[in-house]
């Protein structure tokens, strides 16, 4: 299965890059397996998600997919974005190749990361 037209407009054009200084929480994952890796940095207000920055390292769909949850989190609330799963965003992004659903897994591991740091 060749790359979807939205996995190439997100690796083409990547949304949301580089960090936020005043992020409210962040999160650093790797893929142990291929080294691949997501941080992802959320700045809210009251309990809505009004910024998001990411910076992505690894394969085309790891890339693609923490640039597409970037644009997907701005104005969720912090419980809509914890409801967010990985075929979700494997829907979103059109698809993905037979074995590179890690990409999405580890994106979705960076939001849930994040996330269980506000409940602390």
């Amino acid at each position: 299965m060749p790359y979807s037209k939205t996995v190439l407009d997100h690796l083409e054009n990547p949304r949301n890059v580089g960090e936020l200084a005043d992020a409210t929480v962040t999160s650093s994952v790797i893929n142990s397996a291929c080294g691949d890796q997501i941080k992802l940095f959320i700045k809210l207000l009251d309990k809505n998600i009004t910024s998001v920055k990411m910076q992505a390292y690894g394969c085309a769909p790891t890339l693609a997919s923490a640039s597409l949850l970037t644009e997907w989190l701005i104005d969720k609330t912090i419980h809509q974005a914890s409801l967010l799963e990985t075929d979700e965003l494997i829907k979103m992004l059109e698809g993905l190749p037979r074995g590179k659903k890690h990409a999405a897994d580890l994106a979705i591991e960076a939001l849930q990361t994040a996330l269980s740091k506000l409940n602390k």
